[in-house]
């Protein structure tokens, strides 16, 4: 069974033991300079064909590099003491493959200076490869070290490991400095709900919409979502949420309906409102929000009209009939259906709902397919 990190590591030490860069082996062995650091990474192995050309560059036999492929620890026990002092002897400490092989064996101070200085000159994204060999503390450190250096490079792989009231200070700022593209990308990680809610508004009540949001929405505070969500749809109405049904999720969406329908008393008009949309949300959170209410002693007993009644879904509908809602019996549904079709009994009317509720389906999926063509588009 092949040990990748086995040979990495035997790599590494035969290279430098050679005084020779990832880039002059990998010419010597005929292959990319990314192959060869992905071998010191311990993410790859080399073919078969290159292990002839590798025994040469190295100096070594071919059994000694297969033997390293294979076996638990072809590393001394000698050598797998504290290598700070050959971290701090590399020439270029930014060479992520040189450091990756240093980097179980370093202490947590050096560990730091590691990463902090790959993430300071390569970004983020580049030094994550190192996190692995981190604790939670070190990550901490790094972050507040890299952010202090104000680098333009990426850090938002860091930003989970900063305070919060450190996350908190960097929204503010580049709010208020009007870099809402670059404070964005921050908000997900944010806990403070007064802070997310606020600088959610402010971009509402600034562009009418909440489309500057949408890239992140799916991440932010579900408490936030939700309450500004209801607030959105009282005043828009639900249809608003036309083209975000799969942004916002399930669960998202089942609070929106019942703060919207709340809002409204729980009129039937909020209801009827809702209705075309229910197979967006989690139903399983409405049925609990009904439950909660009857035990809490909402009173559920109002007239709804019947034919609007059955748009429900079925669970949904028998519960507010259980809990006290009842059709108005003065609304004659005959009026309410196609003039040239009249129900002969009540099987026949269900069919019928059946295949309007279909019709309705059928339309909302062309028009969200239109409303996204025209994002697209736009």
């Amino acid at each position: 069974m092949f040990n990748m990190k086995n040979f990495a590591q035997f790599l590494v030490g035969k290279r430098r033991e050679k005084n020779i860069t990832q880039g002059q082996l990998a010419d010597m062995v005929g292959v990319s300079h990314q192959a060869v650091s992905k071998w010191e990474r311990g993410e790859s192995m080399p073919e078969i064909s290159k292990l002839s050309d590798l025994s040469s560059a190295l100096n070594v036999s071919t059994e000694d590099i297969l033997t390293a492929m294979h076996t638990e620890s072809s590393v001394p026990e000698a050598k797998a003491e504290n290598k700070d002092h050959e971290y701090y002897a590399l020439p270029d400490k930014t060479l992520v493959g040189d450091v990756c092989a240093l980097a179980p064996f370093l202490s947590k101070e050096a560990l730091t200076t590691a990463i902090t200085e790959i993430a300071i000159a390569k970004g983020s994204g580049i030094a994550k490869i190192l996190f692995k060999y981190a604790d939670e503390d070190i990550l901490r450190e790094v972050a507040l070290l890299v952010f202090a250096a104000d680098t333009d490079k990426g850090r938002l792989d860091l930003v989970p490991y900063l305070p919060q009231e450190e996350i908190t200070k960097l929204i503010l700022n580049r709010y208020s400095s009007g870099g809402i593209g670059s404070m964005l990308p921050l908000l997900p990680f944010s806990k403070d709900f007064e802070v997310v809610d606020m600088i959610f508004k402010s971009i509402v009540s600034k562009d009418g919409n909440w489309n500057a949001l949408k890239p992140v929405v799916s991440d932010l505070m579900p408490e936030v979502v939700v309450s500004n969500g209801i607030d959105y749809a009282v005043k828009h109405g639900i249809g608003c949420f036309g083209t975000w049904w799969g942004v916002l999720g399930y669960e998202n969406i089942a609070k929106i309906f019942i703060g919207y329908c709340r809002h409204f008393d729980h009129s039937f008009r909020a209801w009827s409102d809702i209705a075309p949309h229910l197979g967006r949300a989690d139903k399983r959170l409405i049925l609990e929000e009904l439950d909660k209410m009857k035990a809490d002693g909402y009173n559920f007993n109002f007239e709804v009209n019947p034919l609007q009644l059955r748009v429900l879904p079925a669970d949904i509908r028998d519960r507010l009939l259980k809990y006290g809602m009842y059709p108005d019996e003065k609304i004659d549904v005959k009026q309410h259906l196609n003039p040239f079709f009249v129900p002969n009994n009540f099987s026949e009317f269900e069919e019928y709902i059946q295949e309007l509720e279909s019709k309705i389906e059928e339309l909302e999926s062309r028009i969200d397919d239109l409303e996204d063509r025209l994002e697209d588009i736009e």
